[in-house]
């Protein structure tokens, strides 16, 4: 099966029926063959946030020549359908779900950004399948939820007053704003 899912440089979905939740979820991925064939483990690639499959693939045409790489276009990204629940865990069973398709023990991932803690959440759900694992420019901060609510309540605030200079906007927006160093 890994074979026929193999078209070097090509398009390709899965679908992947999830045991846990009753829906089929279609993942775009783009996979290359190593050119040199080597026992290496295959190279999983994930992007960061608001990127596609595209955006590592500098590293895609070095790494090729000795691994098989797998490009992934993560949930809510790229040619990937838009699914509701956007969060680490749910993320990290993606990737899973998508050895299984593919029937890959164990790979090697590098994450980029959110790609990266993506990656990072694997390691909690499924250590076993992690051959080895890169995590590039992550911020170790906790996002909150609603961590723009300020932001946006300063935007609207401009929006609806009658500022007529920059200094009066900066003004108004200063009062919604908690700059903290």
């Amino acid at each position: 099966m890994l074979q026929a899912l193999w078209h070097n440089g090509q398009h390709n979905t899965l679908t992947r029926q999830r045991e846990k939740k009753n829906f089929a979820m279609k993942l775009n991925i783009r996979a290359q063959t190593a050119q040199n064939q080597h026992n290496n483990s295959p190279i999983v690639l994930v992007h960061g946030l608001f990127g596609s499959l595209d955006n590592l693939g500098v590293l895609a045409r070095d790494l090729v020549n000795d691994h098989n790489i797998i490009q992934v276009d993560m949930r809510n990204h790229g040619l990937s359908p838009r699914e509701p629940v956007m969060n680490y865990p749910a993320m990290a069973q993606d990737l899973v779900d998508t050895l299984d398709a593919l029937q890959i023990d164990k790979a090697t991932f590098i994450g980029h950004s959110m790609g990266g803690k993506a990656v990072m959440a694997l390691t909690a759900l499924a250590p076993d399948r992690i051959d080895k694992l890169v995590a590039i420019d992550i911020a170790p901060v906790d996002y909150h939820v609603r961590r723009h609510d300020e932001i946006f309540a300063a935007i609207n605030a401009v929006s609806e007053s009658d500022a007529q200079t920059r200094q009066q906007a900066a003004a108004i927006m200063r009062q919604h704003l908690n700059e903290e160093g």
